[in-house]
């Protein structure tokens, strides 16, 4: 049954993490050629965005490449760059490009996020916490990290309060409660209850 639950929780966040690149990508869904304050982001950056929306993810870090190599100092180019890569399961490329992001963009919670995500992938779990609580940090309101954040603390550092209040805050700021966390939060409570006796 524990393993069942990680398979799923490990599931569901890549889920939402796919869900959370695509909401970056996309802008909130507003098409970025036709707004003016688009006007001077560079036109490879605005083709690799379109091409992310359509799932052609080689297409798009070819295009996240080439802004970065006019105009190295755009974050923007990395973070997506990162994203798509990270899509394509290449970790080590997508670590590369979230780093040199923050480099040239501290106040980065996506990319801090995305990089707590590689961390748990590859069994830092403490790089993942660090990474995690500086994009909670930045954007207290970034829901995805506040879940993943929680699912770290509750499957690899068994830390279950803290667990909880991760788990509880990305309920509160979710639009519709999520019925597999609702579960998740009666489990933990049962379970901590539990300690408590013990």
């Amino acid at each position: 049954m524990f393993l069942l639950r990680i398979s799923l929780l490990f599931y569901i966040s890549v889920f939402l993490l796919t869900l959370n690149s695509c909401a970056l990508i996309s802008g909130g869904g507003s098409s970025p050629a036709g707004d003016e304050a688009w006007k001077d982001v560079p036109r490879p950056y605005i083709d690799g965005l379109k091409a992310a929306q359509k799932g052609q993810s080689k297409q798009a870090i070819n295009l996240f490449r080439q802004s970065t190599e006019d105009y190295p100092n755009f974050a923007p180019a990395f973070t997506n760059m990162g994203l798509q890569q990270l899509r394509l399961k290449d970790r080590s490329a997508a670590e590369k490009s979230l780093k040199k992001s923050i480099e040239i963009s501290p106040e980065n919670p996506v990319s801090y996020h995305h990089l707590g995500v590689i961390a748990r992938l590859n069994g830092d779990f403490d790089t993942a916490q660090t990474m995690y609580k500086k994009a909670i940090a930045q954007k207290s309101d970034y829901a995805i990290a506040h879940l993943n954040f929680g699912i770290l603390l509750d499957l690899y550092l068994y830390d279950l309060e803290p667990a909880l209040e991760q788990y509880e805050k990305y309920q509160a700021l979710i639009e519709k409660k999520d019925a597999n966390v609702s579960k998740w939060i009666i489990d933990i409570k049962r379970r901590i209850a539990k300690n408590k006796k013990s």
